[in-house]
């Protein structure tokens, strides 16, 4: 498949549409911008993108604001299981995600961002609607990702991440990242330590699963 054609226009000058090579430059700098504290091997570099291309080009959507990417979301194929435990780093194959499973049944989440002067404008959650319009076209049972709980770091030393998280799930706490997800219409599974290496988060993130209600 080299393209599934899904095209959103956000009513406000930006575009939702699949990833092309030009875009890879700028989807570069973005990540700088995006993920300022996540370590350097976690983050995607211009090569890695033209490999994304490559192997599951339908899966990668950028928001444009004229020419500028302002958004960006990397998803793959891959199982969804709920007792492997892999990192963030162990999924990432150097950044190139050759991990990559084209019969999976699930569309894996790998990340998601807005550029700083363009939050608020609903870019974000257009793209997991996005992703969920290529879960339906290809009839996957779902989409999933590790939302990091990105208010987390802040505060690890007045409260554990246990009750951190069940006090966001319950809604009495917010989220910068989770909470925002969930109000997107994934559904919190369970908490994972030590999945990706960003102080912001001390590690931890949620497993996240959206289903597809077509099935």
């Amino acid at each position: 498949m080299t393209g599934v054609g899904i095209s959103v226009e956000l009513g406000n000058g930006i575009v939702i549409r699949q990833t092309e090579v030009e875009h890879a430059g700028q989807l570069e700098e973005l990540q700088k911008l995006v993920f300022p504290t996540l370590s350097e091997a976690s983050l995607f570099r211009k090569e890695h993108y033209l490999n994304h291309l490559k192997i599951f080009r339908e899966g990668q959507f950028v928001a444009l604001a004229g020419n500028q990417v302002v958004g960006m979301t990397t998803t793959m194929r891959f199982d969804l299981d709920l007792e492997d435990h892999h990192t963030f780093l162990e999924v990432l194959d150097g950044g190139f995600l050759n991990t990559h499973q084209p019969a999976a049944e699930w569309l894996y989440g790998l990340d998601i961002g807005t550029h700083p002067h363009y939050r608020g404008k609903g870019i974000a959650r257009a793209l997991y609607d996005v992703r969920q319009r290529l879960v339906e076209k290809l009839k996957l049972n779902g989409q999933y990702t590790y939302g990091m709980l990105t208010g987390y770091g802040a505060l690890k030393n007045e409260i554990s991440a246990a009750d951190y998280y069940h006090e966001v799930v319950e809604g009495k706490r917010k989220d910068p990242t989770v909470s925002r997800q969930i109000a997107s219409g994934f559904k919190p599974h369970h908490l994972v330590a030590n999945y990706v290496e960003d102080p912001v988060c001390d590690g931890y993130c949620v497993l996240l699963i959206r289903e597809n209600s077509d099935l």
